[in-house]
């Protein structure tokens, strides 16, 4: 009987191969003219005229989060907000706010960033730092944030708007920039 040579060994895996080569070319093929009839039928379209473009000043700007069109947050003083809260706003002074849990590694060493920060700003910004059992105390400031679980910084600007937001931990350099960015409009 004849051997059935380097071919015939490994046919079955030559055709295997071969069939999910064109299975693949096949796929990308179809994915391919999906996008292109996708993109074609999307520049086809007429861009609306001038009349029904909506012509809004405050919707071009980054709100809170970066985000462009979201309403920026923003913390107005009301009779639940304390006064160690209003009074630097009223002042037009910038807050920094810091909830964290006591205990805890992570938050404690946001802590002592945030002491670190303090010192080099505390001229131009009042710092708050509250354990998470004491979050009474801010009134309704969190419901204005939209925050509730600590840790959380807030940075709050001069006007009361919301610069930064973090909810969880964050490294000196990011707490420290957004601190320097803050006080500076």
């Amino acid at each position: 009987m004849a051997s059935p040579g380097r071919l015939g060994t490994y046919r079955f895996f030559f055709v295997s191969a071969t069939l999910i080569c064109l299975g693949g070319f096949v796929i990308m093929g179809a994915f391919t003219a999906f996008f292109a009839w996708a993109d074609s039928s999307a520049a086809n379209k007429k861009p609306p005229s001038a009349a029904t473009i909506v012509r809004d000043a405050s919707y071009n700007v980054a709100g809170s989060y970066g985000i462009t069109g979201m309403q920026q947050l923003k913390i107005t003083p009301t009779a639940d907000t304390p006064s160690f809260i209003s009074d630097p706003l009223k002042e037009q002074r910038g807050i920094v706010l810091l909830v964290y849990c006591r205990g805890a590694v992570a938050d404690r060493q946001m802590v002592t960033f945030f002491n670190h920060v303090k010192s080099e700003y505390v001229g131009e910004s009042s710092f708050f730092a509250f354990e998470a059992r004491d979050v009474s105390a801010l009134g309704d400031v969190l419901a204005q944030l939209h925050a509730y679980n600590p840790p959380m910084l807030a940075v709050i600007d001069s006007q009361g708007r919301v610069r930064s937001l973090y909810t969880g931990w964050i490294d000196e350099q990011t707490l420290e920039q957004r601190v320097s960015d803050a006080v500076s409009f």
